[in-house]
């Protein structure tokens, strides 16, 4: 087996705490952080159909400030800021953030906002000419950011962020270490208030997303392809056992499963665009096309979820981007059982696995407005962790086929 033997990994302090009761552990977390005003955030969903969010208060005690409850889906920028000034008022000293990728994210930008001055947009990614972004350099102390998951996510334990700015018509970014949380909870009941086709949706993704980047492993360190591999091993055991509504265990395989993905740059892995600080491309295309145009329909078309948009895609992107990979899609064909390793053949095979999972394949009933794929493809073109070199800007009419695919 060939593996990359030079490179970079860095191991960063985070505390899992998983299983029954999990909960429990919270407040000495937020002991260990010396919180004592600590801001809870959530969507409406969580705080008004569950009881997660009383449960938390009468864990922590007087250690929670406060709850701000209305974090929407893709994190809409009037929100963060409002849950930054509820936060300022209070004057916060952790947060707590319970959900899942939405309310995960909002969690480190609400901290970019109470650390740093100036406007979001000075302190999110920038931009040239050319389409190509730079991260800005965040320099302030963060409070500390405790995530109690409510569905697997790979926003858990990042350092980037993005945060849905519908005036401006675009996402703005943020990237920051400093906003990574001190521990993350995978509560069984946590896990369980979750309504099935959240869970659903969480499996989905790991089971694409497992496939598209263990068939980019191949030039991978040896850290990054265990991790790959394991990845696939449980989404593998998982799709059949998802729609159990009181199996809390595969939901914890699934956020392990997300963990290590977000672990995949700290040892060294691309798992999309360009390795940082080179012009080395170790991913293939078809990763790329589906998270940018995945996030494109996801925060421009109201309604829309990301796992919904990225499995519609997932197979016109094999065909519209297997030629330039075909080692890729040969390998994501074994994994499919694809009857040969041709893109067609490999997309109709992913096809056939999500027809037999129960999950849509077109998104023509989202009723996405006509004439809309350009909007798309121009938000799309800006999503700084697969497009940072501009790569994707000259490839419009695959990426239009992808979305004339399912639209």
């Amino acid at each position: 087996m060939r593996y990359t033997h030079t490179f970079r990994a860095v191991s960063h302090p985070l505390r899992v705490v998983s299983g029954q009761d999990a909960l429990a552990q919270l407040p000495a977390e937020l002991a260990r952080a010396d919180a004592t005003r600590a801001v809870v955030l959530c969507g409406r969903s969580v705080h008004d159909r569950s009881d997660l969010v009383k449960h938390v208060r009468k864990l922590a005690g007087g250690r929670i400030a406060g709850v701000y409850a209305d974090i929407g889906a893709g994190a809409p920028r009037h929100q963060v800021e409002a849950a930054a000034g509820f936060a300022a008022g209070l004057n916060g000293d952790a947060l707590v953030a319970i959900g899942a990728g939405s309310v995960t994210k909002a969690a480190r930008v609400v901290a970019v906002r109470l650390a740093e001055s100036g406007p979001l947009e000075s302190l999110a990614t920038q931009y040239d000419t050319q389409g190509r972004g730079k991260s800005t350099r965040l320099f302030a102390p963060k409070l500390p950011i405790f995530n109690v998951l409510t569905a697997a996510t790979t926003s858990q334990n990042r350092a980037g962020a993005s945060l849905r700015d519908e005036a401006a018509g675009h996402q703005l970014e943020f990237f920051d270490p400093k906003t990574r949380p001190r521990a993350v909870f995978w509560d069984a009941k946590a896990l369980l208030t979750a309504p099935l086709s959240l869970t659903r949706a969480a499996a989905g993704m790991e089971y694409w997303w497992a496939i598209v980047n263990l068939a980019g492993a191949s030039a991978e360190n040896p850290l990054v392809r265990a991790s790959r591999n394991q990845c696939w091993e449980i989404a593998q055991a998982a799709m059949p056992r998802v729609d159990d509504p009181g199996d809390w265990r595969v939901r914890v395989e699934l956020c392990a499963a997300s963990l290590l993905r977000t672990r995949d740059e700290d040892d060294g892995g691309v798992p999309l665009g360009v390795a940082p600080g080179t012009h080395e491309v170790r991913m293939h295309p078809i990763a790329r096309a589906t998270y940018m145009l995945a996030q494109g329909l996801f925060n421009t078309c109201a309604g829309m979820t990301q796992s919904q948009a990225t499995l519609a895609l997932a197979a016109p992107a094999v065909r519209a981007f297997g030629d330039l990979c075909p080692q890729a899609v040969a390998e994501m064909g074994r994994m499919l059982n694809a009857p040969d390793a041709t893109a067609p053949a490999v997309a109709d095979a992913f096809s056939e696995k999500l027809r037999g999972f129960g999950y849509a394949q077109d998104l023509r009933a989202a009723n996405v407005p006509h004439g809309h794929a350009q909007r798309v493809i121009d938000y799309a073109l800006r999503t700084f962790n697969c497009n940072a070199d501009g790569w994707m800007n000259d490839k419009s009419e695959r990426l239009r086929a992808m979305l004339d695919a399912v639209l």
